[in-house]
């Protein structure tokens, strides 16, 4: 496919006007709660000077997704998709203004950022389901392509600029600007289309008796588990899915420290050396997939990702430690390390982004449209259950035997995946 064909392509699915109303949703809301999190990980770290401290905020915003992940996924299948969007946007700037009043107490962020993550995990499956309802198949690559080049951004501006953001406006102009941006998103997803096949409104549902809703949930529980249990393909792309947050969740708990001890910069710097390169190779990556990968089978795709993820990583953790050792002082090596270091996160972001658009676009063309909200559902509730262990232990290891060595000892098992992943055989899709 030619540039001018990928171009057009991508203007087509744009003009489409329940997706852009989506799309545009997406840029406020993702830009506002990235930011956020991120903002109040450097508050924490900032008072605390503590990797464990900061990763306790990541594990507060995801123990909400293992205790609701599953229930939300299969409520919002049976709900109204734009009255949730519109009511998890407005509940959201409401918590945001709650920050405005205590904008250091760590007790209030914990509880608040907890609270954001329960009405989030609403918001997710039904956010990202939707695009199927709004977007011809042959167009679901490059809708999604869109999906994680506007996610990612918005990670980027987030993480990048929540330090800059903090120290010039300081937290409670910040929380402001952040409660604006969730009000906006209400207003461009209230132009979203419903989808057609939902069975409850909201004010029905609250109607119905908690016995009868309490069987009906564990009923379409049990039947999303089983719907997945029997689709290899849709299990590896939730895998893939859950592996590519993980890693991003991760880099932002050890970011601050990684700056502090490793890099020697400010911490308020920290997400425009760390987290901004991964961001830009995720958003370039998106954009290529988009346009060219789309041409290239998943599979290949997927694992040249995950091979390519495994020895960013390694590497990023060798360059740090040569460049600290002794003979390494004042030489020129010494001075690339920085350079090098950004260089090597850019390209970690883009070995993600071959990952996270093939499996989004699998996870949505193989499943059932009344089953798409339950898949994100547990996603989410994998990422906050399973996932926030590597991130918490990855905290706290960072602490006690250094950010490098954690670094080095993840890229190890993502590389050794993908050499299991190789010889046994990949999901062909």
């Amino acid at each position: 496919m030619n540039q001018t064909g990928s171009l057009s392509e991508f203007s087509r699915v744009i003009s489409i006007s329940g997706f852009r109303y989506l799309w545009f949703g997406q840029i406020f809301s993702q830009i506002a709660n990235n930011t956020l999190l991120f903002v109040l990980a450097l508050v924490l770290y900032s008072q605390t000077a503590s990797n464990t401290a900061v990763s306790g905020i990541f594990l507060v915003y995801g123990i909400p997704a293992v205790l609701f992940g599953f229930i939300a996924g299969t409520l919002v299948d049976k709900l109204e998709n734009r009255k949730v969007l519109i009511s998890c946007d407005v509940i959201r700037a409401v918590f945001v203004v709650g920050l405005i009043a205590f904008p250091s107490n760590i007790a209030v962020i914990y509880l608040l950022t907890f609270l954001n993550a329960i009405v989030t995990q609403f918001y997710i499956p039904s956010e990202a389901p939707t695009i199927p309802y709004l977007v011809p198949e042959k167009y679901l690559v490059n809708a999604n392509s869109l999906f994680s080049f506007t996610y990612f951004s918005s990670l980027a501006i987030g993480s990048v600029f929540s330090g800059p953001f903090l120290k010039i406006f300081g937290p409670v102009n910040v929380f402001i600007i952040l409660a604006i941006f969730f009000v906006i998103a209400a207003y461009f997803v209230s132009h979203v289309p419903n989808k057609l096949d939902y069975q409850y409104s909201v004010t029905t549902l609250i109607g119905r008796s908690p016995s009868y809703l309490f069987h009906r949930l564990l009923a379409n529980l049990k039947e999303g588990i089983a719907y997945v249990q029997s689709r290899p393909t849709l299990q590896d792309a939730l895998m893939l899915l859950m592996g590519t947050q993980i890693l991003i969740a991760l880099l932002g708990a050890l970011g601050p420290g990684f700056a502090d001890r490793i890099l020697e910069i400010e911490v308020h710097n920290s997400s425009v050396f760390i987290t901004g390169p991964v961001v830009l190779g995720i958003i370039l990556g998106a954009l290529w997939v988009g346009s060219k990968g789309s041409h290239i089978a998943p599979s290949i795709l997927i694992w040249r990702g995950i091979r390519i993820a495994g020895l960013s990583l390694i590497a990023i953790s060798l360059v740090v430690r040569v460049s600290r050792m002794a003979f390494t002082d004042n030489t020129v090596f010494h001075l690339l390390s920085l350079p090098m270091t950004l260089i090597l996160f850019f390209i970690l972001g883009y070995a993600n982004s071959l990952l996270d658009v093939p499996a989004n676009t699998i996870l949505q063309k193989e499943s059932q449209g009344d089953m798409r909200g339950r898949l994100y559902g547990m996603l989410a509730a994998s990422v906050g259950g399973i996932g926030v262990l590597p991130v918490v232990i990855g905290g706290f290891l960072a602490d006690v035997i250094g950010v490098g060595k954690v670094l080095f000892f993840l890229g190890l098992i993502v590389f050794f995946y993908s050499i299991v992943r190789k010889k046994y055989g990949t999901i062909q899709t």
